[in-house]
């Protein structure tokens, strides 16, 4: 058996999304990732507010910061991210071929989050929660716990660029070697 501490990363990139941090570190959040065998998280909480629950109480060392230059470790590091559904930090997620939990963050104009996360879910490639306290429901931890990524084509640098075209309603007519 593996010494390796099970770990989750939370990150907001460079946008403040409070309501994400705050419902992961609440004990409804804490203990169900507890129980699945997680004993770290790592929280990037962006232009937000430093997380004030920092606790070991259900066994579980939090590390939390604003930003880094590039989250790339962290993300290797973890076996979970947790993450809003930026197109950044979703493109950087599958790419690595990490297993990704995309919570919407529906204060953002337009819902684009809602969008590019249900685009992905339907291809298998992450898990979504439409709002932060569905992370208090233990089956929602246990479903993601579940959940077997697909991972995102290699060696197709279009790919995602399509994918977002397909999904907004643009039109390429078959040229896929520029991308304007």
């Amino acid at each position: 058996m593996s010494s390796k501490k099970k770990t989750i990363l939370v990150t907001v990139g460079t946008t403040q999304f409070d309501d994400l941090v705050r419902c992961v570190t609440a004990d409804q959040a804490l203990q169900s990732v507890a129980n699945l065998g997680y004993h770290r998280l790592v929280i990037q909480y962006g232009k937000g507010i430093r997380p004030t629950t920092i606790s070991t109480k259900y066994g579980i060392e939090m590390m939390c910061y604003d930003f880094k230059s590039s989250l790339r470790e962290d993300m290797l590091q973890a076996d979970l991210i947790l993450s809003h559904a930026g197109a950044g930090t979703v493109m950087e997620c599958l790419t690595l071929h990490r297993k990704l939990v995309a919570v919407i963050n529906s204060k953002l104009m337009h819902n684009h989050q809602m969008e590019l996360a249900v685009a992905l879910q339907q291809r298998g490639h992450l898990y979504m929660v439409e709002k932060p306290p569905d992370l208090w429901v233990p089956e929602i931890w246990e479903a993601i716990d579940q959940f077997d990524p697909v991972a995102h084509p290699a060696g197709d640098e279009f790919a995602f660029p399509r994918l977002l075209d397909d999904f907004c309603g643009f039109s390429n007519n078959g040229d896929n070697s520029k991308i304007e």
